[in-house]
């Protein structure tokens, strides 16, 4: 049995002892170790040699031509570069049983990496207790799914129209729009997350690992949740374009005040319709929640309806917002990346953090970790790595390589580390 190596990184968080290999790039898959890294997991991403994660691609600021896109996308992270081809380079297969024999976790979204060598059964018999989350757009064979799907390269947009989210995104005239940023990736990497500590967990009750399968387009779909047990059933028509309005409820949704300005509503239930209602100083018996919140009574919604816009065209955003709040209605005006910065709510909640970044060693602002644990705070320990900075360092305190036995590797081409940091 392999001996665990030390970790590299300083013991954190509530994953702290949690060993991660990546393979992949953007954010649905590697966005997950991303989660993971803010919480202690000690993740190892393999890029390619020279080439590195479409993320660290973009636009970029200054005179170090630093991309703030992989800054965060890669934060809480090690790189390593390493081309993944048994065929090409025999000595390849050897360092991936290696480096799997150390890891908890292998969270994979390169398409076709198993025709070049790294296989779930070879990951597999070299650490049994290993688990493998794939992530595709379309699903794993094994699964069912069709050959023209399956097969097909996915980013967000993609999953977005294939899943139905897309249908239900803009003003019901108006064009089909995705929706931003990116909600595909990120729920596909929060589904990622669960699906890789949901098989650690299993793995280390039972010692066995497993492979998941998880599709960029069933994870959208599923965050959906009773909208298909509705339409499914025939519950209902099928959820349709309504723009910023929800159609089961009223109010529920953003809506324009006599500012200009935007705010948002939310009534669900007989108890918060009552206090809306009451700060009207209207009767229930009146309009009814279902007939009138709920939409059960078209001509009785509609009055409504002009009850509130009304009021809404007599008061500012802050002062329906400030009318609402009193009333003990959910209410809030919306925010912009701006505002939200500044907001005495974000701000007193520590909501950003400073980042060391690799390249020009500066600090740069973003978004602290969530959720937040009591006795096992998460942070972030530095920002996204240099193209290979950490080949060194893991090849020698994860795997145990001597410098001749790296040195060596690197002349064989299938090793490199641009940015070293020994």
């Amino acid at each position: 049995m392999t001996e665990r190596a030390k970790g590299i990184i300083d013991e954190f968080g509530p994953l702290q002892g949690i060993r991660i290999l990546v393979t992949g790039q953007a954010l649905a898959g590697p966005g997950a170790a991303r989660w993971m890294g803010d919480m202690g997991a000690e993740v190892i991403k393999i890029e390619r040699p020279g080439q590195g994660d479409l993320s660290r691609l973009g636009r970029r600021h200054g005179p170090y031509q630093v991309v703030p896109k992989w800054i965060s996308m890669g934060r809480s992270s090690m790189s390593i570069e390493v081309e993944l081809d048994f065929k090409k380079y025999p000595e390849a297969e050897t360092f991936f049983i290696d480096l799997v024999k150390q890891c908890d976790i292998w969270i994979n979204s390169v398409p076709g990496i198993d025709k070049k060598g790294p296989t779930d059964e070879l990951a597999l018999a070299a650490n049994p207790k290993l688990v493998i989350v794939q992530v595709t757009g379309f699903g794993l064979k094994q699964n069912g799914g069709l050959d023209e799907y399956l097969t097909r390269p996915t980013f967000d947009v993609i999953a977005q129209a294939f899943s139905g989210a897309c249908a239900m995104q803009g003003m019901p005239d108006g064009p089909i729009l995705p929706a931003n940023p990116m909600i595909a990736d990120n729920i596909t990497a929060m589904t990622t997350a669960f699906a890789a500590l949901s098989g650690y967990i299993n793995a280390q009750k039972t010692g066995k690992g497993q492979v998941v399968d998880v599709a960029m387009y069933e994870a959208l779909a599923n965050s959906f949740n009773y909208y298909w047990c509705t339409c499914l059933n025939n519950q209902g028509p099928a959820f349709q374009r309504t723009g910023p309005i929800n159609e089961l409820y009223q109010p529920f949704g953003l809506y324009e005040c006599k500012d200009k300005n935007v705010m948002a509503v939310a009534i669900v239930g007989i108890p918060l319709w009552t206090k809306l209602l009451a700060m009207f100083g209207v009767d229930i018996k009146s309009y009814p929640y279902n007939e009138t919140c709920c939409q059960q009574d078209p001509e009785l919604a509609k009055e409504f309806a002009a009850i509130w816009q009304n009021w809404l065209a007599e008061h500012s955003a802050q002062e329906a917002e400030e009318a609402l709040v009193q009333a003990g209605v959910p209410a809030v005006r919306v925010l912009d990346f701006n505002t939200a910065e500044q907001h005495p709510h974000w701000v007193s909640r520590n909501d950003f953090v400073y980042i060391d970044d690799q390249t020009s060693g500066e600090k740069y602002k973003d978004l602290a970790p969530v959720p937040r644990f009591t006795n096992t705070p998460g942070k972030v320990w530095r920002g996204g790595p240099l193209l290979g900075q950490d080949t060194d360092v893991v090849l020698k305190q994860i795997l145990g390589y001597s410098d001749e036995k790296i040195s060596d590797l690197k002349n064989k081409g299938f090793i490199a580390a641009s940015n070293i940091t020994k």
